[in-house]
């Protein structure tokens, strides 16, 4: 967990080290300010969010499933993917249900910023 911790604070670092000043000098003079200030403030809220999901919510929510699947359900191996183990305990339905884990909550990463999106939109009508 320390790692990925890591990982996710030099990814964000990162951002505002390079992806910041590189999306200014991209967008200048195709976008206004106040689009530019809104285009950074997604960018950072998504590296802010994604910092607690991939250090807390994540973790949590594969403990939880492999309890009630009995497994230990973790990313690991060479492409760092979903697995889990002993495959042969889990049963078709339970491995199929399992094996779809990764996009659910690849699926819930995304919940809030399609909230945002949608509240923005009703907000502006």
């Amino acid at each position: 967990m320390k790692s990925r911790t890591v990982a996710v604070v030099a990814g964000f670092l990162l951002t505002l080290a390079l992806m910041i000043p590189v999306l200014f000098v991209l967008s200048r003079g195709a976008v206004s300010t106040n689009q530019f200030v809104l285009i950074v403030s997604g960018v950072l809220l998504l590296m802010l969010w994604t910092i607690p999901y991939a250090t807390l919510i994540d973790p949590a929510l594969r403990r939880a499933a492999g309890a009630v699947f009995g497994v230990t359900v973790e990313w690991r191996g060479a492409r760092n993917s979903l697995s889990w183990t002993p495959v042969e305990a889990t049963g078709c339905l339970s491995d199929l249900v399992i094996g779809s884990l990764g996009y659910l909550l690849i699926v819930l990463w995304f919940v809030p910023f399609a909230a945002a999106v949608v509240l923005v939109l009703w907000f502006r009508h």
